[in-house]
């Protein structure tokens, strides 16, 4: 009986490891399709990763809008792109279709929570996207 209990607890402390490494890896993800974004709004926590895939068929660009100062930042997606968000708050983007005139897709990256007290400013206090810094 207590061998049993052992190896029970010693496989769920193994699952939630693992589990814990794959949340820690990709914690989102959006799905850019040619008609909607799958989700519309991604819930996540500062300084996680956020994958964008197009499944559209078609060239897109990621516009991030950066509303502190009027700017944005146009980055294109191949197949995939990732981001990191460094501030809790709203983060809205726009998916704009390369060729043939296709509607925009507009979404946004909810980001909640603080736990660490905001970002390095000698970092990047914006969003860092596939490693380059995009300012706020």
């Amino acid at each position: 009986m207590a061998l049993a209990t052992v190896g029970v607890m010693a496989l769920g402390a193994l699952s939630s490891s693992v589990a814990r490494a794959a949340e820690d890896a990709i914690v989102g993800e959006v799905i850019i399709e040619a008609t909607a974004l799958s989700p519309a709004v991604l819930l996540t926590a500062p300084e996680r990763r956020v994958v964008f895939v197009n499944r559209s068929g078609r060239s897109v660009h990621l516009q991030f809008l950066m509303h502190n100062r009027g700017q944005h930042d146009l980055v294109q997606v191949p197949e995939s792109i990732w981001a990191v968000f460094h501030r809790a708050g709203r983060h809205e983007y726009v998916v704009h279709f390369g060729g043939r005139a296709m509607s925009d897709l507009r979404g946004a990256v909810e980001v909640v929570g603080d736990p660490y007290g905001g970002p390095d400013p000698l970092v990047c206090s914006g969003i860092t996207v596939q490693g380059a810094c995009l300012e706020r």
